[in-house]
């Protein structure tokens, strides 16, 4: 059984604007589903 796996970064304007729950409700809308999650400011 082959698994696919797809790496998502959204971009800094998008969280800095507050988009960040929209975005991620597109992805899963989509049919995807997230397995990890994590935030990092630099």
């Amino acid at each position: 059984m082959a698994t696919n796996r797809t790496f998502t970064m959204i971009k800094p304007d998008a969280v800095e604007n507050g988009h960040i729950g929209n975005i991620i409700n597109m992805i899963t809308e989509a049919g995807f589903s997230i397995k990890a999650m994590k935030y990092t400011q630099l």
